[in-house]
């Protein structure tokens, strides 16, 4: 084969595995988020106490 062909199949095989990649993320981000969700749920937090903890965080320290 010629050095474009090579070059191609692994440009090829690059963009797949980044595809791979990029799926596991996401998927692995989305059931954690399910799983935060259903923790709230479970401890019987409310949306806005969840924010203001998370708002609270983001504050300088003085």
């Amino acid at each position: 084969m010629e050095d474009k062909t090579y070059l191609s199949i692994a440009y090829l095989g690059m963009i797949l595995g980044l595809a791979i990649w990029t799926w596991t993320t996401i998927s692995r981000s989305r059931k954690l988020e399910l799983r935060i969700i259903a923790m709230e749920e479970s401890l019987n937090i409310k949306q806005a106490e969840a924010d203001s903890i998370a708002a609270a965080n983001d504050k300088p320290a003085e």
